[in-house]
C-alpha cells in the first residue's frame, strides 16, 4: 500500500461507475483505478473530483494500483464559479498533464498548490496562469533568459524578446527580420513572470489582455519547439 497527498489533474470514466485518476504529488505523477467513484453515494467520489486536493491510499494488484481510500483536503470550489478562473484552471491542468514529468514534480507541486489557493481566494486568474506557465517552462528547461541579452550578454538597452533565441534581445543585437520590439512594460511583465518567487505570486496583478497576449505567445513557442498543442487556449482566446 502507498499513501500520498496530491491534486487530481485528470479524471477519465472507465466502465460503468469506475474512473482512471491522474494525480500529481510532491514526488511523482500517479495513475490509478478508482472503483465506483462515478456513483453519487461513493465515499471516495469527493476526493477524486477534477482539480481537487486529497490524500490517497492505494493498493497494488495484478492490473496496477487501485484506490482504497480517498480523503478530500480542498475542492477549490470558488474557482469553479468564475469563468475566467475556470478557464485558467483548465489551462493549468493541461500544462501539468502535458509538460510535467515525474522528475519535475518536486518543483512543480508546491507552486501548483499555491496557484490554486490564490485562484480560490479570487486573485487575478490570468496573472496566475502566466506565472504558472513561466514556472513550468523554467522547470522543464525552456525558460527564457530575462536578466540579460541572450545573444550578447548585455544587460542594458533591452528592446525585444525572442522566443526562438530564448530570451531578451538588446538594441545592438536586434534584427528586424527576426525580432519584434516590445514595450518596456511588456518586457517587465515577462521578466516578472519568469523571476517571481512563489511567496510573492499575489503581489502584482496585470491587465487581463497583457497576460493573455504573453500566454498565447508562450503557447506558440511551445508548439513550435515541442509540437504540443494546448486545447484549453480556445476558451482563453474568447473570454
Amino acid at each position: 500500500m502507498i499513501e500520498f497527498e496530491g491534486i487530481v489533474t485528470r479524471l477519465t470514466p472507465f466502465r460503468d461507475n469506475d474512473a482512471m485518476v491522474n494525480v500529481i504529488s510532491s514526488d511523482k505523477m500517479h495513475s490509478f483505478l478508482a472503483r465506483g467513484v462515478m456513483k453519487y453515494e461513493s465515499k471516495n467520489a469527493p476526493s477524486v473530483g477534477l482539480y481537487t486536493r486529497g490524500r490517497y491510499s492505494l493498493s497494488k494488484g495484478k492490473d496496477g494500483f487501485s484506490l482504497r481510500n480517498g480523503e478530500l483536503l480542498d475542492s477549490y470550489q470558488n474557482i469553479k464559479t468564475n469563468l475566467d478562473s475556470l478557464s485558467i484552471l483548465d489551462f493549468i491542468g493541461e500544462l501539468t498533464n502535458k509538460l510535467v514529468q515525474n522528475e519535475d514534480t518536486p518543483k512543480v507541486y508546491p507552486n501548483l498548490v499555491r496557484c490554486l489557493e490564490l485562484l480560490n481566494k479570487g486573485f487575478d486568474p490570468f496573472t496566475i496562469g502566466l506565472i504558472y506557465f513561466a514556472h513550468i517552462l523554467n522547470v522543464i528547461g525552456y525558460g527564457l533568459e530575462v536578466d540579460k541579452c541572450v545573444i550578447s550578454g548585455e544587460t542594458s538597452q533591452i528592446v525585444a524578446v525572442s522566443y526562438v533565441d530564448g530570451g531578451f534581445i538588446t538594441q545592438n543585437c536586434f534584427d528586424p527580420l527576426k525580432h519584434v520590439k516590445c514595450t518596456s512594460r511588456k518586457l517587465k511583465i515577462i521578466r516578472y513572470a519568469f523571476k517571481v518567487d512563489m511567496d510573492s505570486y499575489d503581489k502584482v496583478a496585470f491587465e487581463k489582455d497583457e497576460s493573455r497576449e504573453i500566454i498565447l505567445e508562450l503557447a506558440q513557442f511551445i508548439y513550435d519547439a515541442l509540437q504540443i498543442e494546448l486545447k484549453s487556449l480556445k476558451l482563453i482566446k474568447k473570454i
